[in-house]
Formats: structure tokens, C-alpha cells, sequence
């Protein structure tokens, strides 16, 4: 197993999909690790987003669950076999998870798309992306 690791984050959306694919690429160039991580939410019908960390309903965090996982099998199942990796899912406020999980872990590079599929991500174009570039403990590379 290598020391490197490269988080990530992963939403379900077409630039996080790319940023997949880009962290493969660098992970066969490196030999790092990666960890794929997934933040489950709860969109509220009023567009306000009440994060599952403050409000966990377990019969919806079962079902969230699976759906992360479910998307995470299917991205993984063409993976090199060479390359190692793992599956992180948490609840809570994704960009405030992506920072402590890379503090947390010795995470070396986080790879990101530059927007996300929440209503407000769309909305504050990259909020996500702009506090995990500014509050980072490692490199950041957005994808496009």
C-alpha cells in the first residue's frame, strides 16, 4: 500500500464524475491510494438544506446509504485492480466534512469538481469547491 492519498468527492454530478476519472489517472501516476467520500444531505422542499448531522432520520439514512453505495459499486466496478481504494459516506454539510475528513485522514490531494448537483450549489456557483480550496490542509485540484 502507498502512503499517498487522494480524496474524492464524490455528489453524483457529471464534473464529479470527471473528477473520477481525472484522480484515477493521477492515482496510476503516483501510486496513491484514493478514497472516494460522499456526503449524505436532506434537501428540505423549501430549498433550505437541513444537513443529516443536526436531523438524522434513520429510515431516510438507510435508503441515502444505499443510493451512495449503490453509485459508488457501479463507478469502482472498472477500476484497475491495482489501484487501492475505499469508500467513505458520511452525513453532514459536504464542505465542512470534505476539510475534517482530510485534516483527520492525511489526505494529499483532494480532487473535486468545480460545481455540485445541490440546489444551492448551483445556486452559489462552486461554494462547495471555493471554501474546500481556501480551507484545505492539502493541495486541491478542481475539475472542470
Amino acid at each position: 500500500m502507498t502512503d499517498k492519498q487522494i480524496l474524492v468527492a464524490i455528489d453524483g454530478s457529471d464534473q464529479s464524475n470527471d473528477a473520477f476519472q481525472e484522480a484515477i489517472r493521477i492515482a496510476k501516476l503516483e501510486n496513491a491510494s484514493l478514497v472516494f467520500f460522499t456526503v449524505i444531505q436532506e434537501i428540505m422542499p423549501n430549498n433550505d438544506e437541513l444537513y443529516l448531522s443536526l436531523n438524522v432520520r434513520p429510515e431516510m439514512d438507510d435508503v441515502y446509504r444505499a443510493l451512495a453505495e449503490k453509485r459508488l459499486e457501479s463507478m469502482t466496478a472498472t477500476l484497475d485492480s491495482d489501484i487501492a481504494f475505499k469508500n467513505e459516506t458520511v452525513h453532514g454539510d459536504p464542505k465542512r466534512s470534505i476539510i475534517e475528513f482530510a485534516k483527520e485522514n492525511n489526505i494529499d490531494l483532494i480532487v473535486i469538481g468545480a460545481t455540485g448537483r445541490g440546489t444551492i450549489e448551483r445556486t452559489l456557483i462552486g461554494s462547495t469547491t471555493a471554501y474546500v480550496v481556501n480551507h484545505a490542509p492539502c493541495n486541491v485540484m478542481v475539475v472542470k
